[in-house]
C-alpha cells in the first residue's frame, strides 16, 4: 500500500477488530487507479450448502475466451459496438475502440496489453489466495468473470472495457455493466459467457450501458447508484462472536 493508503489502512483496521464481531480481510488493491476492492471482487447468492459464489475479475479468463473465438474464426468481431465516436474524458487511459476498430485479433496481437493484463492478473490472483485462505474457499467457489484493464500513465489498471464484476447484486436480479465485447453472430461474446457462468445458479443477467454516465470517468454501475437492504431481525452490535 502507498504510504498514505497505510496510516488510513492501521485507523480503519483497529476500529474494525475492536468491534469483535467479524475480523476484517485485508486485500491489496493499490494497483488500481481508483483502488476499490470492489473493482476485482463481488459477491452473489446462490440456494445451494454454500450460500454464494465469488466472482473474480480475470484477465486470464478473457484472453482464453478470446483465443476460442479467435479459433472458431471470429477473430474480426468487433468490440465497443454502439459505444459511440469521441473519446471519453479520460481518453489517454482508455482505448482506441471509441475511434477506431477494435477487434479480437487486434487485442490478442497487443503485446503490450498482454503484458499490463498479466500484471493486474499476478495481483489479483494475489488476492484470490487471501480470500480463499480467509473465507475457507474452494476453487469450486470462485467464478472468473472476463475482464480486461490497461495501466494509466501513472501505471495503476483501469477498465479496458466496462467492468462486470462491478455489477448491482439485487438478491437474483443482477445489474451487469455492459461490456461492448465482440459482437459475433448478432450477439456480444461477453455477455453470453457471463450468461453461461451466472445464469445457471439461477441468477439473471440485466446489462447496463453506462458508459457515457460512469465508465469514461473511471466509474461504473455501483458508483451512482444504491440498493436498500432489509435489516437483520437481531440487534447485530450484541452479537458475540
Amino acid at each position: 500500500p502507498r504510504p498514505a493508503g497505510r496510516r488510513l489502512t492501521h485507523l480503519v483496521r483497529d476500529f474494525l477488530y475492536a468491534q469483535r464481531v467479524q475480523a476484517p480481510v485485508e486485500l491489496y488493491s493499490d494497483w488500481l487507479a481508483m483502488g476499490n476492492v470492489n473493482e476485482f471482487v463481488t459477491f452473489v447468492p446462490t440456494s445451494d450448502k454454500k450460500r454464494f459464489r465469488m466472482l473474480l475479475a480475470s484477465p486470464a479468463a478473457c484472453y482464453r475466451l478470446f483465443r476460442e473465438k479467435q479459433k472458431e474464426g471470429q477473430g474480426e468481431a468487433t468490440m465497443f459496438k454502439g459505444k459511440g465516436t469521441q473519446p471519453g474524458t479520460r481518453g489517454d487511459i482508455f482505448p482506441a475502440g471509441y475511434t477506431k476498430r477494435v477487434t479480437i485479433n487486434k487485442v490478442l496481437s497487443n503485446d503490450a496489453l498482454a503484458q499490463q493484463n498479466q500484471y493486474v492478473q499476478r495481483c489479483i490472483d494475489w488476492n484470490r489466495d487471501i480470500l480463499k485462505k480467509e473465507l475457507g474457499l474452494l476453487e469450486e467457489d470462485i467464478i472468473d468473470l472476463p475482464a480486461l484493464f490497461k495501466l494509466d500513465k501513472q501505471g495503476k489498471a483501469v477498465p479496458y472495457f466496462p467492468n462486470t464484476v462491478t455489477m448491482m447484486v439485487l438478491t437474483r436480479d443482477l445489474g451487469v455493466p455492459k461490456p461492448f465485447g465482440p459482437v459475433a453472430g448478432g450477439e456480444c461474446c461477453l455477455e453470453q459467457q457471463i450468461r453461461a457462468l451466472l445464469e445457471p445458479l439461477g441468477l439473471c443477467c440485466r446489462f447496463l450501458e453506462d458508459v457515457t454516465s460512469y465508465h469514461d470517468s473511471l466509474g461504473e454501475v455501483r458508483c451512482g447508484t444504491s440498493v436498500q437492504r432489509r435489516p437483520f431481525s437481531f440487534q447485530w452490535w450484541h452479537f458475540t462472536p
